[in-house]
């Protein structure tokens, strides 16, 4: 019996990633996995990651709705917490956001007419033109196709039980998983803020954005919108380089949850092929 096939007898673990403009994170039970390319070397981090997972009675009631959702965004902003690039590009995002709606008002103010009305709407739904530039380095930048390579990698090891440049390159860069999936969530609750004069409203609709994610996030109809997204706005197909990166970084955290390896403040330095 070859590897692939007898991978596919072996428990998956559940694996999760976040790309980057520099390169790809993935996150096992234990481990985490950061990893770039530099002069044509694949540096690769290994650091514990040890998220607190609520189990028997505790972890049912924190499955409950509202419960559920604080976990949830307690988890996220511990993820952001611990990769200080992470934080750095997360507030420098919203405090661009502030910057726009700002000047987006100031601009209703001073200019009136149609295109002070624009700027009006604007500044009520900064949604829409937030979106742009999101969707621009997204598909346009590397962090696209670090993206791309990042499905293709756990893809293949969800499929085969390990992961090669060969296994991942024909797997699809569409992930039902993918954690943008959830941008359609947010894009209707924006919607909502405006017209809400509410003022918990803004800490509030983070609970129905997520609220609405665990619902609906399984149904065919928020899949089908969520492969959407993916395909023409926030991945693109990977080259050879970024997804060799992807697969080495992957492959080093299996070894680590396999218990090959542990955790090292030095990076795996591994000689690019390409």
């Amino acid at each position: 019996m070859g590897a692939r096939e007898a991978g596919v007898e072996q428990k998956r673990l559940l694996l999760g990633g976040m790309a980057r403009w520099w390169g790809v994170d993935f996150f096992g039970p234990n481990y985490m996995s950061s990893a770039e390319r530099r002069n044509d070397k694949i540096y690769v981090w290994i650091d514990p990651f040890n998220m607190w997972r609520p189990t028997d009675t505790l972890g049912h009631v924190l499955e409950w709705p509202i419960l559920r959702s604080i976990l949830f965004w307690a988890r996220f902003l511990i993820l952001l917490a611990g990769s200080l690039r992470a934080l750095i590009s997360f507030v420098a995002i919203m405090a661009a956001l502030w910057v726009f709606v700002s000047l987006m008002e100031v601009g209703t103010e001073s200019i009136g007419g149609p295109l002070g009305d624009l700027l009006a709407f604007f500044a009520a739904f900064p949604i829409l033109p937030a979106l742009l530039p999101f969707f621009i380095a997204m598909k346009f930048t590397p962090i696209g196709r670090y993206h791309g390579a990042e499905h293709k990698a756990v893809a293949a090891y969800e499929k085969y039980g390990e992961v090669s440049l060969e296994g991942a390159k024909d797997m699809s860069r569409i992930h039902p998983r993918c954690g943008t999936n959830i941008l359609i969530y947010i894009i209707l609750v924006a919607f909502l803020d405006p017209l809400v004069d509410w003022a918990p409203f803004a800490v509030l609709q983070f609970v129905l954005i997520s609220e609405a994610w665990f619902a609906f996030g399984k149904t065919r109809v928020s899949i089908l919108v969520g492969n959407f997204l993916q395909r023409y706005f926030t991945t693109s197909e990977p080259r050879q380089k970024e997804l060799e990166v992807a697969v080495e970084s992957l492959k080093e955290l299996l070894r680590a949850e396999a218990g090959e390896r542990g955790a090292d403040k030095e990076p795996v330095l591994i000689p690019a092929r390409y």
